[in-house]
């Protein structure tokens, strides 16, 4: 049975790809800062293949937490670095701590673990899937230090394929544009429809749009692709 490491595996696009994963026969080790009554309710229908770890990846340490207590990392077929947070607003009004925190999360826990990922996957390989965003493509008014760290793990990405293709490891990014999330639940309906009105589908996308795309990544339908991005925005970027 193949196994996936997801982060940020609670709610949103994390839980739906933890669910997907599970219905296409994976065993599926999801991390997030704490469970919830979706995940939990996934978890007791799976079986036994879906374990959860409780780390906040803005800490250095919940990387050798995750390699010691569940000694998991060795033997995993893919990681889908999914884990993000977003900061609002214009850069020189942001709040130092804020910007530092963003970095963290959604950056350097990302590399630290995709370095311990790809120690266990040398002699087998496998595949890796970064989840950015189009902000990493275009600008978006208040999105600066967001956009900043979704363009760096494009380039991340690509450097991978580069260094361990030859180990069988492959590397690649989904673009999502804006979906239909928590996190854009709390805009305005004003500033919601005008996000939806720069998409030419004229809507804004949901995690099912964009759960396929990561399917398809992880499997050997996509075996000759490593270095790649794939945007899936509606055509918001056309």
């Amino acid at each position: 049975m193949k196994r996936v490491l997801i982060t940020g595996g609670s709610r949103g696009l994390g839980l739906a790809l933890c669910g997907r994963m599970l219905a296409e026969g994976w065993e599926v080790l999801a991390v997030s800062r704490r469970s919830t009554p979706a995940l939990q309710e996934l978890q007791s229908g799976a079986g036994g293949r879906l374990q959860h770890f409780a780390l906040d990846l803005g800490h250095h340490d919940a990387i050798s937490q995750l390699t010691e207590s569940a000694r998991l990392l060795d033997g995993l077929d893919a990681f889908i670095a999914n884990a993000a947070v977003g900061t609002e607003g214009l850069l020189a009004m942001a709040n130092e701590e804020a910007v530092r925190g963003t970095i963290e999360i959604n950056l350097t826990s990302t590399i630290l673990l995709s370095r311990q990922v790809v120690k266990g996957m040398l002699d087998r390989g496998g595949s890796l899937v970064f989840v950015s965003s189009v902000a990493a493509r275009t600008g978006f008014s208040g999105l600066s230090v967001y956009a900043a760290t979704k363009g760096a793990l494009v380039a991340f990405s690509r450097s991978l394929a580069r260094e361990y293709g030859v180990r069988g490891i492959r590397s690649n990014c989904v673009l999502p544009g804006f979906l239909e999330t928590d996190m854009t639940a709390s805009l305005p309906g004003n500033q919601r429809e005008r996000l939806a009105r720069r998409a030419p589908l004229g809507r804004l996308g949901t995690v099912g749009d964009v759960m396929g795309t990561v399917s398809f990544l992880l499997s050997d339908e996509s075996r000759f692709i490593t270095g790649t991005e794939i945007v899936v925005d509606g055509g918001s970027t056309a």
